[in-house]
């Protein structure tokens, strides 16, 4: 038994010697350290694409026509992509159409910008605008209002279409009340993609 504990004890110092020669000997080498400064400019998005002609033209040149008006379905076709929440709206540049040629001095040249009236229809077929409503120079609400976080969250017409795309269906009805002056009349409508702050 006593030959086993020199054995052990043999083995221990052995061990311990081996240490202590190993830590004499090991180095101390000095860090050197190089930096690297990474910046990420994340800058947000907002991006609405008009996919369709510009240019929409209605002729009234029957009394039909100015009697039940005329509808233009699908005519403008609005794409989103943002990386933020956001809220669309619409309105016309100016209060009333401006004539561009007069075809007649009979009747009135002050065509109000009302007589324009839109409908959005949003990617799943739901109606951002219930009903055709016609148009001022006041901004009218596609989606979301000027209240905080009632608007659509960030992502692209690409992959969330129910909320990022949009059909408009354009009417106008003159009427023969109103007796408008024969003519070109132009307006431009104005679609604004917001922040939702």
């Amino acid at each position: 038994m006593k030959k086993l504990f020199r054995i052990k004890a043999l083995v221990v110092a052995t061990l311990l010697a081996v240490t202590f020669a190993n830590t004499a000997n090991a180095q101390v080498l000095p860090d050197d350290n190089e930096f690297v400064y990474v910046a990420m400019d994340l800058q947000g998005v907002l991006d609405l694409t008009l996919a369709t002609d510009p240019n929409v033209e209605f002729t009234f040149n029957t009394i039909p026509s100015y009697v039940n008006g005329i509808i233009k379905p699908n005519v403008t076709e609005l794409r989103v992509e943002s990386t933020v929440p956001w809220d669309l709206y619409v309105q016309a540049e100016t209060a009333q159409w401006d004539q561009l040629q007069p075809f007649s001095s009979a009747g009135t040249d002050i065509i109000p910008s009302t007589l324009l009236e839109v409908r959005v229809i949003d990617g799943a077929n739901n109606s951002a605008l219930t009903d055709f409503t016609g148009l001022t120079d006041t901004r009218l609400d596609i989606v979301g209002s000027i209240a905080t976080a009632d608007g659509i969250a960030a992502g692209s017409y690409l992959t969330t279409p129910a909320t990022h795309f949009f059909r408009v269906d354009y009417r106008i009805i003159p009427t023969l009340t109103a007796q408008y002056q024969a003519g070109y009349y132009g307006l431009n409508v104005i679609y604004t993609l917001a922040e939702d702050l």
